[in-house]
């Protein structure tokens, strides 16, 4: 019920810590709620809200806004009036935030004199200037000083309170109808860079609060399945950016002339199955008190973790809503001022050189070189800088935004995603981390910028079990090159003392003192006794307690140790521990169960405490040597329950709170949660489960498994992960170099399977560090490069035996090897025989993990040749190279392993036979989803234009419906040129003109009468270099007939280009219609000029006949309620269209007669793209497209 989701949601905004919000409730009537709003300074103001439709709310319900207080700053109730206005939807919570958030800027004081004082964490000199001062003198310098115009001038506003802005108040009719232009040239700009825009709220000159999206779809940025899924997205989604304009749309112009904390605009990304979110999504993103809770039990159940239908975050959305707003509106003001580029003026802002009297000449030449993506490969989208375009009259910000935006996203393994600077280091990791500063490092962890371990735990508990175990191995062999150094952990020194001697013990059998005595130099240990019945420790009294609830302590005697949470201190000198020890499980020992809580004692109580050592979690880890962090870990480590417990634990809590293991406070310290959180969070590789691993108890966990991509003939005992690392575009440069060394690769045979073998101790260091030969550890006989080999038994012996595992592994795992795929050119290698060595990385790929958690493991003969062939679906090996396991046999690798060798899998037939389907799949199925993968193996981009969008955001972007002045439908305007079209100059020979069809139906006929009057209508009132289009009445004598110029396209447009050297001014095309329209779509084909074919490298979404390959044309995606002014302008963006490619003239040499599309050829591409798109032909389609009486070709 709508009242009583009121009800639920003031209850949940007064329970919610909103900051300078206090004594939010529900008043004495009925949608009453009041607040208290305490400001920066000055007096509290308290506020009411009077929700005017509670039984229509949220959707339907408007607000009455007002204060309560008296003596109310200036500007209050205007902020106020202004937002109840655009307030209509909002939730009680969002509202409430909103209206802090406007206040707050209202009455925050600061100075807006100089533009690069941009950030209150930038102080720039000068930048203290009082409002007295800076009133008079701001009008008289703001022109002289910044020249900048945002194309009104000022007298078309009002003088306010000396700031420009797009609020309706202050802007005369005049100046509203520019600024609504504006808008709308903004967002096209935006659509044009292979965007889409989704009008979610306001974005008129009228509007005080605007809310934009602005999206692209995954599958179009050229990642592959292994970087989507090590980012946590599906092809299908679309990445987000949200706008949201507090106090009205601001261009460019006004955002570089106002100080960056005035200016009321937030940003948020996420991931969305909708190219835009709902208003409320959208609306509850920007609610800094929402959060975004991860449906994983019930997800688990259902086998799918992603969002349906909804705004969520994705794996950077906190580390890049804090950049974005934070600190963007200041980069965009450095570099307009000074012309740096990003990375300068990223090192700008960092050095605080933000003065007045900085000139561009002082700064150093390293601020003006822009560093190239370490990702080369990376589609354009992410390269382009609207900022550097020479070409465009008018600089879009929401353009700049979205471009900004996906820079740092796609590239986000290259900055640190704290501080935002570039990483240093040669390795390419596959997911983002931070940098080299323990600064970062702790902010990361503490501000929550890392992946949510719960929910790694719960979707893939094994991959957590084997970034532990391996952290483990290497711990205990001194083998971690990065500590956790900068999280500050605070563990028990002792630990480190009694682990070393656990270790020391475990290499040597001689005897070594017990844990009590190596605790006794440890000047943090204190002497307590212990009452292991009831859980205390007992103090001598003579000192303060140095405990608090809460705190961890580790307890030492004889040659055990436990570990406690303390509960009770109020009678001290005796301690209340928790009620469950955590015992450290012993190094090697089989995986066993904690200690369960103690049970009642059935026999007396012992005669005396037993004395032992206790020693608290107040040791700094950062401040240890590099033994004793080691030490440390394997103690921490130890701690943790296993990863199963830990899963358990978890599915049991409440399904309506998020999922948090902090929650389970007497079991698992801080410090070993902290240590857990860095060995997931720094894993920069892909590991995927798609093994089922049986439990002790013979059960398997219910999590996702992805069986069809297990590898056959692989021996039991080896569970299998697939396994991908490097940058996002390292898929890429693999497939550069196979196209690279193409001449000299056989073409059934393109690739090679290996295996590469290591200790378990490595492990930890290869997924965070990569496959390199900084290190020899088993000698170099044959050359520096990545040792493999082609039978799996040999790299057994190298991956080692014996290793200490986890004792808390589910997967108990013995040894660990990867098998890669590499580009067959074995004489280039830097040796072959007896191992293979390669010596050059972006030829090896890896492509699947293997650990042995058994020792009886299957060794079958060695063969002298294997055959290649293998079962259907599996790869087909080389015969020479064929890569054996330890039975002896191939193994049968999946061809999902080989996404992108697989084109080249093929003889000189089979390729062309591949390319055909290509082409027609993509030619005639643009804007779907391809269904399998590309001949370069990556997903296909899809087109930034498709049937799914909203037709209100097209016509938002491409109407004009504002009062138009007396200059409409002119070609020129104040003597300027504004388009190269001149109506009535289209050569109408050779025209296939018809006479009106004998199928005319009245119904039909008056439909049709009426949208021609509408479309001169339109017509008439918009200026023709707006509208794009043009239909020359003297040629319409049949309504079933009509024919349309398409002109005045984007100069930058290749199409564009091609048509201004082929003299041509416009696309000619003929639109017929059947005489069931409106039920029925009507045929639109391009006349004149030829398009470039696909195959050819065109596209435009123009058929090699000439007709329009859209869903909207047929009857499968036509709608009995579009327009045909709608029509017009979704095949106008359909022929604008860059995806795949942008549409090109087969000639740019001038038009010769008999060169236009034939009826017949473009009937005839229109059928055959309906058949291969599954789309339903009109019904009698043959009888009016070419059944119009004599003459009609």
């Amino acid at each position: 019920m709508p009242r009583k989701a009121f009800l639920a949601d003031v209850t949940t905004a007064a329970g919610r810590p909103i900051p300078n919000v206090s004594d939010l409730a529900r008043g004495d009537d009925d949608g009453d709620v009041n607040f208290v709003y305490t400001p920066p300074s000055g007096a509290p103001i308290t506020i009411g809200l009077l929700a005017l439709e509670v039984s229509e709310y949220p959707p339907g319900n408007t607000y009455m806004i007002f204060t309560k207080s008296s003596d109310i700053p200036t500007g209050v109730n205007a902020a106020l009036d202004s937002i109840a206005s655009s307030a209509d939807g909002m939730s009680v919570e969002v509202l409430v935030t909103t209206i802090t958030s406007k206040l707050h800027s209202i009455l925050a004081t600061g100075s807006k004199k100089n533009p690069l004082s941009i950030d209150s964490d930038i102080e720039m000199m000068d930048s203290t200037d009082s409002d007295e001062d800076r009133d008079g003198e701001e009008e008289e310098e703001e022109d002289d000083d910044y020249g900048y115009d945002d194309g009104f001038s000022d007298d078309e506003f009002e003088p306010a309170d000396g700031r420009r802005s797009s609020i309706s108040g202050r802007l005369t009719p005049e100046a509203a109808t520019k600024l609504n232009r504006r808008i709308k040239a903004d967002l096209r700009a935006v659509k044009f860079s292979k965007f889409k825009v989704g009008i979610l709220s306001g974005m008129t000159a009228e509007s005080h609060s605007c809310l934009i999206s602005i999206s692209v779809q995954a599958s179009r940025l050229g990642l592959s399945e292994e970087v989507l899924h090590a980012w946590g997205l599906e092809p299908e989604q679309y990445i987000v950016l949200l706008i949201r304009y507090s106090s009205g749309y601001k261009t460019f112009e006004s955002i570089i002339y106002e100080p960056a904390k005035s200016l009321d605009i937030s940003f948020r990304v996420g991931i969305c199955d909708k190219y835009k979110p709902t208003v409320s999504q959208a609306q509850s993103a920007f609610s800094d008190h929402t959060k975004d809770t991860l449906q994983t039990r019930d997800d688990e159940k259902k086998d799918s973790l992603k969002p349906t239908g909804i705004f969520s975050n994705i794996f950077v959305s906190s580390s890049l809503d804090e950049f974005t707003n934070e600190q963007f509106i200041s980069l965009v003001k450095i570099r307009n001022s000074m012309a740096l580029g990003w990375d300068g003026a990223k090192l700008f802002y960092n050095d605080r050189l933000g003065r007045q009297d900085e000139k561009k000449g002082d700064l150093p030449e390293h601020f003006f070189e822009e560093s190239k993506p370490k990702q080369s490969s990376l589609p354009d989208i992410t390269n382009a800088d609207h900022l550097t375009d020479d070409s465009v009259r008018d600089i879009s910000f929401p353009l700049i935004a979205a471009q900004f935006t996906m820079r740092y996203l796609l590239r986000c393994t290259e900055f640190c995603l704290v501080c935002h600077d570039r990483i240093g280091g040669d390795f390419e990791a596959l997911k983002p981390y931070v940098c080299t500063k323990p600064l970062c490092l702790y902010q990361y962890m503490s501000l929550g910028f890392g992946p949510s371990i719960e929910h790694e735990i719960l979707s893939q508990p094994y991959v957590v079990d084997l970034l532990v175990s391996f952290c483990y191995a290497a711990a205990h062999n001194q083998r971690i090159r990065e500590y956790p150094t900068g999280m500050s952990l605070a563990v028990p020194y002792g630990g480190t003392s009694v682990t070393i001697s656990h270790l020391m013990r475990a290499h040597y059998p001689a005897p070594t003192v017990s844990a009590m005595q190596s605790l006794s130099d440890v000047p943090s240990a204190i002497d307590v006794r212990f009452d292991k019945a009831l859980n205390d420790i007992v103090f001598d009294g003579t000192t303060p307690c140095s405990l608090r609830n809460g705190d961890w302590i580790m307890l030492v005697f004889g040659n055990s140790w436990l570990h406690f949470r303390v509960e009770d201190i109020s009678l001290y000198p005796t301690i209340k521990l928790s009620s469950t020890p955590i015992s450290a499980r012993e190094i090697g020992a089989p995986n066993t169960a904690t200690i369960d809580p103690a049970t009642p004692a059935t026999t007396p109580p012992p005669v005396a405490l037993i004395p032992a050592k206790m020693s608290k979690y107040d040791q700094n880890f950062d401040d240890m040597t590099d033994i004793e962090k080691a030490a440390t870990i394997i103690m921490l480590l130890g701690t943790l329950p296993s990863i199963i417990e830990m899963r358990t634990y978890l599915l049991q809590q409440s399904p309506c709170t998020v999922p948090n293991l902090r929650l389970w406070k007497d079991r698992i310290s801080p410090a070993a949660l902290g240590l857990l959180r860095w060995i997931i969070a720094s894993n920069r590789s892909s590991l995927v489960q798609v093994d089922s691993v049986p439990t002790a108890e013979g059960e398997t966990m219910a999590t996702k498994f992805r069986l069809d991509q297990k590898c056959a003939n692989v021996a039991e005992g080896w569970v299998q992960f697939r396994f991908a690392q490097g940058s996002p575009d390292k898929e890429q440069r693999f497939l550069n170099a196979l196209k690279t060394e193409k001449a000299n690769l056989d073409a059934k045979y393109p690739t090679l399977f290996a295996w590469h073998g290591s200790p378990l101790q490595n492990w930890h260091s290869i997924i965070r560090h990569g496959l390199d030969f900084t290190e020899t550890l088993h000698g170099r006989a044959f050359g520096n490069g990545v040792y493999h080999a082609i039978d799996q038994a040999i790299s057994v012996g190298y991956s080692g035996h014996g290793a200490t595992c986890w004792p808390g592994s589910e997967l108990n795992i013995k040894s660990a090897m990867s098998l890669n795929e590499i580009v067959n050119y074995p004489t280039k290698y830097q040796s072959r025989s007896p191992y293979l060595v390669v010596q050059y990385v972006d030829w090896i790929q890896c492509r699947y993990l293997m650990v042995q958690n058994t020792t009886n493991i299957e060794y079958g003969a060695g063969v002298a040749a294997v055959e290649a062939q293998t079962e259907d679906g599996h790869v087909h090996q080389d015969p020479a190279f064929a890569a054996r396991s330890t039975t002896g046999k191939p193994v049968g690798i999946p061809l999902c392993a080989v996404s992108i060798s697989k084109a080249f899998r093929a003889t000189a037939n089979a390729e062309q036979t591949a390319l055909k389907s290509i082409f027609l799949r993509d030619i005639l199925a643009p804007n779907k989803r391809q269904q399998s993968g590309s001949k370069s193996g990556l997903l296909e981009m899809d087109g930034a234009t498709s049937d799914d969008e909203d037709i209100e955001d097209i016509n938002f972007l491409f109407s004009d419906d504002e009062t138009k002045d007396k200059d409409k439908g002119k070609a020129t305007k104040n003597g300027v040129k504004l388009t190269d079209f001149f109506a009535g100059s289209l050569d109408q020979s050779g025209l296939p003109m018809l006479d009106p069809p004998e199928y005319a139906t009245p119904a039909a006929t008056m439909r049709l009468n009426k949208e021609l009057k509408t479309i001169y209508k339109i017509q008439e009132s918009t200026p023709s270099d707006e509208l794009g289009w043009y239909i020359n009445q003297g040629l319409i004598s049949n309504v079933y007939q009509w024919v349309v110029e398409l002109h005045s396209f984007e100069e930058s447009l290749p199409l564009a280009q091609d048509m201004k050297k082929a003299g041509a001014t416009s696309i000619v095309l003929e639109i017929r219609f059947g005489k069931d329209y409106p039920h029925s779509p009507p045929f639109v084909r391009v006349i004149r000029p030829r398009f470039l074919p696909f195959t050819q490298g065109g596209g435009g979404h123009v058929t090699i006949g000439g007709a329009m390959c859209m869903e909207l044309l047929t009857n499968s995606g036509w709608s009995a309620v579009s327009s045909i002014e709608s029509v017009l302008l979704q095949v106008r963006m359909a022929i604008m269209n860059l995806e795949p490619r942008p549409a090109r003239l087969m000639t740019t040499a001038p038009h010769i007669k008999g060169q236009d599309y034939a009826t017949g050829e473009a009937v005839a591409a229109y059928i055959r793209a309906c058949q291969v798109h599954g789309w339903e032909v009109p019904k009698d389609f043959n009888d009016f497209a070419r059944g119009m009486g004599p003459g009609m070709y």
